[in-house]
Parts: C-alpha cells; sequence; structure tokens
C-alpha cells in the first residue's frame, strides 16, 4: 500500500500545470453541458441502453443516493433495492443475493470483468469492488447470461468507476467523501479525481475504512451466551487506483492498476491457538497487529490490471470495436493470532472483445467472445476444496429492433468450461444460453415487458470438490463428487462417486409494467423460473464425527489431525451437502412512488421470492417477504425522509433449517445542500438506522443466530464533487 501511495502523490506532484491550465475552460463547457443531460446509459450493455428502454429488469444506483447508500460490502450496499438481499456475514462481508439467488448465479463485475476474487464460492470471502469511489452501480435481475457467461442465471451486479476514462477529458473533476458511524465507531475516507487535456486524461482514487465490533441489541446466541456486540467484526480497509488513456480521432486506448488491502474479522467462531504453533506467513509475524483480537481474521491482498480501448468505424459492416482484459492476483490469508490457519489464492485472466455491427435487415446489435482462466489454490486447515483449474470460452450474438411502438431483442450464448482439479479432471461442459425479449409502449406514459430466457450453467469448482471444515460458517462441506452412505448405527461413509454431473438448466418468465407520470411512478415485475438439477447447499442433519472416510473406520471425519483445537470439534460440525434437484422459483417486486405535492411524496416497495423443490420441500436460506415504505420532503436547499421496512418471518424452510422471526427497521436520512459550499457540489448528509433498536436475524445468513443486523446506528458524511 505505501508504493502504491507513493506512485499516487509521484503522479499528483508531476502533472503539467501549464496544460491543465490551458485546458480548464474548455472543460469547463464540457462539464455543464455533460450534467444537463440526466440520461443514464447502462455501461454493461454493448448498445447503449438506458434503464427505461430496456426489456430486462435493472436498476441504477448513482450520484448522492449511491454515496448514501454505500457500505462496506457490496451485499450492505445494494440491501434495500427491490428483489437484492445481502448475505450478511455480519457486516464484514456481504454479497448479493438476487431473487433468492447467490453464489456463482449472481456474477459481480467491475467495469464489465469478473472482479477475480473469490466470494462466489463463501460467504465470509469479501467482494471485492470499491463503491465508494464508483459512479454507478447496475443491477440487472434475472438470467443476464449472454455478456457475462452461463454462470449469471440470477443477474448480474455490475460497478462503474471511470479508471480508465472513455472520454475526453479538460481540466480536473473528481470527489471527496467522509463519514463516520456511531454503531461500530466507523471512520471513512475516499476521494477520486480525473484530469485531462482532451487527449491525456489520468484518473487516481483512494479509500480508507475503519471500524471497531458492531453493536446489537441484546440477543441470545446458540451457545446462551447474551450478547450486546458481535465480537470480532472490525473491518481496516485501504486501496487505491491508477488509471491513463489515450483518446484519438476514433477512439481510447487505456491501462490502470488497482491494489487492494483488507483486514476484517472472521466472527461466530473461536479457534484456541498454541503459543508454539507453526506454519507463518511471511509477513504475519507475532507482531501483526490484530494478532491479539477475539477471534481470527482475515488479510486480503488484491493487485488487479485492466486494459480498455474502443476504435470506431474501425471497417466495412461495424460500427465499433470494444475490447476490455483484466488480470488478478488475489489472496487471502486466515489468520489465527500470528499464524495463517488457511490461505486462498485466485489468479485470474479475462478478455472480452464486443464488436457492433451495422444494422442487418433493421436489427442493430453486437457480436461478442470472452475467454475467462482461473487457478485457485487452498491450503491449511479449512482448504475444503483442492486446487482447481477452469477455463472457458464464450461467443455471443444480440440484437434488438424498434418497430413503431414495439421492440424486440434477441439473444445467443454457447459456453464452453473446462473444470478440472489436482484430483479429477472432469468432463468438459457444454452450456448453450437463449433470450427473447418485447416492449410494448402502450402510451407515453405507460409500457409492458415480457422477457423468455433458457440458461445453462456448469458447476463451480466449490459445488464439485469440496470436502473438508469450514468453521467461518459452522459447516462441515461435500461437493457433488462425493456420497455419503448410512452404516446404520448412526455413522455413515464418505467416499468419492463417480464425477458425472448434469448442467444446471433454467427456463425463465419475466414479465414486467411501467408508469410513468409527473406525479406518480409505479415498477411492478413477476417471475418464473423452472430449473433443472440446481446445485444447492442440503442440511443433512447430520454431524461431521458421524463420518467415516475411504480410509478406514478408524478416524472420523471431525477428528482430522490438526495443531488446533476447535470449541466445535466435540459436537463435531452440520454436514452440507451439494445435491441437485429440480426447483421452481418465482415471486414478484413492486416499486412505486407518488408525488402529493411539489415538496412531499410517499414511496413504498416489497418483494418476495418462493423457491420449492419439485418433489416436496423448500430451498435453503431464502430471503423472507418485505415490505417497505418512506415519506419523503423536498425543499430547496435540502430534503429527507423518513421510512419502515418490514421483514416478515421466513416459515418456508428446508429440512434441518429453522425458522426465521419477522422484524421492522425504522430509518431516517437528511441531506443538505449549503449555499456557500454550492460552488463545490457539497452535501452534507445526516442518516439514522434501525432508530427503534430493533434485533433482526437475516434468514440468507450462515450466522443468523451469532451475527444479527447492527442496533441503532447514526450517521453523518459529506461528498464534494469539483
Amino acid at each position: 500500500m505505501k508504493s502504491l501511495n507513493a506512485i499516487t502523490l509521484a503522479v499528483l506532484a508531476a502533472l503539467p500545470a501549464c496544460a491543465l491550465a490551458q485546458a480548464q475552460q474548455q472543460g469547463n463547457d464540457q462539464a455543464r453541458s455533460k450534467k444537463v443531460d440526466e440520461t443514464i446509459v447502462i455501461q454493461a450493455s454493448p448498445l447503449n441502453k438506458t434503464a427505461l428502454e430496456s426489456t430486462q429488469p435493472v436498476n441504477i444506483i448513482s450520484g448522492d443516493d449511491l454515496k448514501q447508500k454505500q457500505a462496506h460490502s457490496l451485499g450492505e450496499t445494494l440491501a434495500l433495492e427491490p428483489g437484492i438481499n445481502n448475505t450478511h456475514f455480519a457486516t464484514v462481508a456481504g454479497s448479493p443475493i438476487i431473487r433468492g439467488l447467490g453464489g456463482p448465479r449472481v456474477k459481480v463485475t467491475q467495469n464489465g470483468l469478473d472482479t477475480g476474487d473469490v466470494s462466489r464460492g463463501s460467504p465470509d470471502h469479501a467482494v471485492t469492488t470499491e463503491t465508494s469511489t464508483a459512479e454507478q452501480i447496475e443491477v440487472m435481475r434475472g438470467p443476464a447470461t449472454l455478456l457475462y457467461g452461463s454462470g449469471a442465471i440470477g443477474g448480474v451486479v455490475n460497478v462503474v468507476d471511470q479508471r480508465i476514462p472513455s472520454e475526453p477529458v479538460y481540466g480536473i473533476e473528481g470527489g471527496v467523501n467522509a463519514s463516520y458511524d456511531s454503531v461500530n465507531n466507523g471512520r471513512s475516507g475516499s476521494y477520486d479525481m480525473t484530469m485531462g487535456n482532451g487527449e491525456w486524461a489520468l484518473y487516481v482514487d483512494a479509500h480508507r475504512r475503519l471500524s471497531d465490533n458492531y453493536d446489537t441489541p441484546d440477543f441470545m446466541n446458540d451457545e446462551g451466551e447474551v450478547l450486546d456486540e458481535v465480537e470480532n467484526s472490525f473491518v481496516d480497509s485501504k486501496g487505491g487506483t491508477v488509471g491513463a488513456s489515450y483518446q484519438f480521432d476514433k477512439g481510447y486506448f487505456g491501462i490502470s492498476y488497482q491494489g487492494l488491502y483488507q483486514e476484517y474479522g472472521i466472527p461466530g467462531h473461536e479457534h484456541h491457538h498454541h503459543e508454539d504453533e507453526g506454519h507463518e506467513e511471511e509477513g504475519h509475524d507475532e507482531g501483526h497487529e490484530h494478532a491479539e483480537e477475539a477471534g481470527p481474521f482475515a488479510d486480503l491482498e488484491q493487485q488487479r490490471w485492466q486494459i480498455a480501448g474502443e476504435l470506431r468505424d474501425p471497417f466495412a459492416g461495424f460500427e465499433a470495436v470494444e475490447m476490455r482484459a483484466a488480470i488478478t492476483d488475489y489472496q487471502h490469508s486466515e489468520i489465527e493470532g500470528a499464524t495463517v490457519g488457511t490461505q486462498f489464492k485466485n489468479q485470474q485472466k479475462e478478455v472480452c472483445v464486443i464488436a457492433k455491427h451495422a444494422p442487418l435487415a433493421g436489427w442493430t446489435g453486437a457480436v461478442g467472445f470472452q475467454w475467462d482462466i482461473s487457478d485457485k489454490t487452498a491450503t491449511g486447515e479449512e482448504a475444503f476444496t483442492p486446487d482447481t483449474q477452469r477455463r472457458s470460452q464464450g461467443v455471443f450474438w444480440v440484437v434488438e429492433r424498434e418497430i413503431g411502438d414495439h421492440h424486440v431483442d434477441l439473444g445467443i450464448r454457447q459456453e464452453r468450461t473446462d473444470l478440472s482439479s489436482t484430483e479429477l479432471a472432469l468432463d468438459t461442459f457444454n452450456a448453450t444460453s437463449l433470450s427473447a425479449g418485447y416492449m410494448y409502449h402502450i402510451d407515453d406514459a405507460s409500457s409492458f415487458s415480457i422477457n423468455l430466457s433458457h440458461s445453462e450453467r456448469a458447476p463451480s469448482a466449490t459445488e464439485v470438490f469440496s470436502n473438508g471444515e469450514h468453521f467461518a460458517t459452522r459447516t462441515y462441506e461435500l461437493g457433488t463428487l462425493y456420497e455419503l452412505h448410512d452404516e446404520g448405527n448412526g455413522e455413515y461413509h464418505l467416499h468419492q462417486e463417480n464425477a458425472d454431473m448434469a448442467l444446471e438448466t433454467s427456463n425463465n418468465i419475466d414479465l414486467g409494467y411501467h408508469y410513468e407520470t409527473e406525479r406518480f411512478h409505479l415498477q411492478a415485475n413477476v417471475f418464473y423460473n423452472r430449473v433443472d438439477d440446481f446445485i444447492y447447499e442440503r442440511f443433512t442433519g447430520i454431524s461431521s464425527t458421524a463420518i467415516h472416510t475411504d480410509e478406514g473406520h478408524d478416524e472420523h471425519v471431525g477428528e482430522e489431525a490438526h495443531d488446533h483445537d476447535h470449541e466445535h470439534d466435540e459436537e463435531g460440525l452440520m454436514v452440507v451437502q451439494f445435491s441437485q434437484a429440480d426447483v421452481n422459483l418465482y415471486g414478484y417486486e413492486l416499486e412505486a412512488d407518488y408525488r402529493l405535492t411539489d415538496a412531499w411524496s410517499l414511496h413504498g416497495f416489497s418483494d418476495y421470492t418462493r423457491a420449492e423443490l419439485r418433489d416436496g420441500g423448500d430451498l435453503p436460506r431464502i430471503p423472507a417477504q418485505r415490505v417497505g415504505t418512506e415519506v419523503r420532503y423536498q425543499a430547496t436547499n435540502w430534503d429527507g425522509a423518513i421510512g419502515y421496512t418490514r421483514y416478515l418471518t421466513q416459515d418456508k424452510i428446508a429440512a434441518n433449517e429453522t425458522e426465521t422471526d419477522g422484524f421492522g427497521l425504522l430509518n431516517a436520512r437528511a441531506s443538505f445542500y449549503p449555499n456557500w459550499l454550492a460552488q463545490y457540489g457539497a452535501t452534507v448528509y445526516l442518516k439514522g438506522e434501525n432508530l427503534t433498536n430493533q434485533l433482526g436475524r437475516v434468514h440468507s445468513s450462515f450466522l443468523k443466530d451469532d451475527a444479527p443486523m447492527a442496533g441503532r446506528n447514526f450517521k453523518v458524511g459529506v461528498s464534494v464533487t469539483f
């Protein structure tokens, strides 16, 4: 991190001031004209659509709205968007769940490219996108596989920033943000800045975030202890980015580098270590800052290079060719005292080329190629998957056409995935995905849309190869490669089965209705997703101490030799088995705004997902139904709102799963735009969250009994743009 800060300072110090001064006036004119156009384009779409023009449900969070919702994790930042929930591994890590689907079924990208972390494999692994310096976050619900791969049958979350400026920049523009949270003594600051002379552009950003254990209402954990905070839930995050691009007559080309460094607690379990333990990682010595924390913590580091470019009118028949590529080197170590207990690494490379072609018989569209390789390794006592390699190549074609009041879009993708491990090479998976969307503009105020899609997904390495203790989630995970045989005496025999697996196949229908006038806004969506051979983690009800391996019946899986003694060794860990079954998922998202007067308005939303096994029963960890309302006030120099969100009881539960009680959160916020700071585009905002200090347990969380939602919190922040 020190080297990254030095690079940033050196770049700033070396700025050619004379060139910037010559470009400043021209830049002011450009900036003013840019702000007049408030239409936000979906950066993830090669066809330059806005959210209103998309047949697929899309949410875009940007500007002050994004600054106020911004939290440490991506899942928490998006947690109150309709149809989106958070995995909620306390507040230290959180990934988005879209329509009940998470993990590898939700693609998380940075400027259209995979983040390259290991967050899709486990809820305690952090997503490495940084939202504090983001320009906007795009959420596409439902299948979005054609551009991003066959894994995204739940949806796509794309975090957009300007690390590689794609348009000419004149002068200097950027922003500075700072905030404080009372519930965890959270201190956060970030800045981003872009400067240029119309031809060359330079981008820099940095962030710093520190927080302690977060407070909760009094609760009893699963060990009978009454607590008022979630122990070992601290966060220490820092990072920065440097990027540059060159603009020429027909396009641009640029490159960026990002360094991200995080340490965060892993709450929910205690590891007891010995003073003489070895296995120390270089750089993690006895004097480590968090060596004396109450429990284990993660030490994460990611280095990421990204390149991007576009060539307009490259040759006959094509309007533009865009290329994006990323090389990511990720690792995180789980530390106990000064000892590395487990270390995860991922080296990932990705290239995506998209060519927008000229209209064909009235159809505009784009063809693309995507190449992605990933090499993952895990060492240590919680390395519950072997070293794995994934190789993926995909081609796709999307087209659209306007016919009067009718809009039609079509798409197809063919993808090949090779998955192997140090223990076994699986067969190649060939997946085909198809989509068709239709929108009818009923009148100037309303439109109706329908989306049909067929998607095929190859399994992830975790779903196939898992076999080991996962103390972060308090489970023993088994992949589909393994099978348990009941020996009839309360014990089970574990052995390796044939690795033959079926593709997960999804057929989805999505209906939407949009109504927009000066006073009233309504967006309603209903969906039905029929999935064959769905892969999910099944709670078996079996303890790991009851399992024997193929090596003999003298040794239990839960008593594998290692130097650490864990608090759950005596009773063992709950065994969860990745299994395949046919399922149905259906539900709705509803969002509405009604302007009562010029100053007062009323907002409401609700969402619901039902997930059933076709042979009977329910899928585990499906988020509860929610209903929320908010009263808003808009004045000249300030605005505010007060709202209440109710999480209903989740009693549609899987075997060996417990119900989760409902709860309600009362929140309030206010934003101020001081006249004397207007020239700096300054916003001062205040937030009160969970004002009545309600105890809220998140059904989708593996730690719902040990890490409930945060208690009463007051947040103050300031955002300045220039």
